[in-house]
């Protein structure tokens, strides 16, 4: 598995690409390119395999691109591996459309941005690739426009729309948009609605999301409740900051960042707190 560090995904989601798995639908055959030393590839030669990758060694040489850093030279190799499997994936996507989202997600430029946002424009997308695509596009904080993510927010797999409110924050949509979302019938639907219109600086997400605090205090859902926190709001994230190393370094982050002197405060204590320890 490709290690990431783009954090776009609420962890209480998981993340789709840690569920490949080798599916049934047959794929094109491809030839056998033989056993070989990848680190003895040249980053042109590296590229060149992956575009032509087979199953067998396509996980081992996207991890090669990801180890590399490599960037602008990597993108169109993977774009060729995408296209060659156009027309399959329909009804369980395959390994080699996961890696391919996957690497550009974590190449992350704008090369890698710009041909992720046009599979998703793509009308011939399989809906079972749908949730990876926005995944990817979600972890790179695609900006997209409000009238294509708009539709997501009804789809009927509740990890669509997960990733869709996400896309939706850049969007600075209007409250009512977002508030269809905090009666959806799947939670992590609810938190992914509460959090961006937290994040938005919504006070109507506030009770929301100190019930998810309370339940399940995840980075995501500190940040966007301090965003719309009050003065017992920041005392009880404070006490809970200094009862828990965990978000420590965050929670103080973000009640400095606030404008007044109780979260100030705290934010002191929070630190004095972490160097003691």
């Amino acid at each position: 598995m490709i290690a990431t560090t783009a954090s776009g995904v609420p962890p209480e989601q998981g993340d789709l690409f840690e569920e490949r798995g080798t599916w049934c639908e047959p794929a094109p055959p491809q030839q056998d390119i033989g056993d070989e030393n990848f680190d003895d590839l040249s980053d042109k030669d590296l590229v060149e395999k992956t575009a032509k990758a087979k199953l067998s060694n396509v996980d081992l040489l996207c991890a090669k691109i990801v180890e590399r850093g490599l960037g602008d030279i990597a993108v169109p190799g993977l774009v060729t591996l995408w296209n060659r499997f156009k027309g399959y994936g329909i009804a369980h996507p395959l390994p080699e459309q996961l890696l391919a989202l996957e690497t550009l997600s974590v190449i992350g430029n704008g090369a890698a941005k710009n041909e992720i946002s046009k599979i998703l424009a793509a009308k011939d997308l399989p809906d079972s690739l749908l949730p990876f695509a926005l995944q990817a596009a979600a972890k790179l904080g695609l900006k997209l426009p409000q009238k294509q993510v708009l539709p997501w927010l009804e789809h009927d797999a509740p990890i669509v729309r997960v990733h869709a409110f996400a896309l939706l924050q850049s969007s600075n949509p209007q409250r009512s948009t977002i508030e269809i979302g905090f009666s959806d019938p799947d939670p992590a639907v609810r938190r992914a609605a509460l959090t961006v219109a937290g994040n938005l600086g919504h006070v109507c997400a506030r009770t929301g999301l100190l019930a998810e605090f309370r339940k399940y205090p995840t980075g995501q859902t500190i940040e966007a409740l301090l965003s719309v926190a009050d003065d017992d709001i920041i005392v009880e994230i404070g006490r809970y900051a200094l009862a828990n190393q965990k978000h420590q370094a965050l929670i103080a982050e973000g009640l400095e960042a606030l404008d007044t002197a109780k979260a100030h405060m705290l934010a002191k204590r929070i630190k004095d707190k972490i160097v003691q320890r």
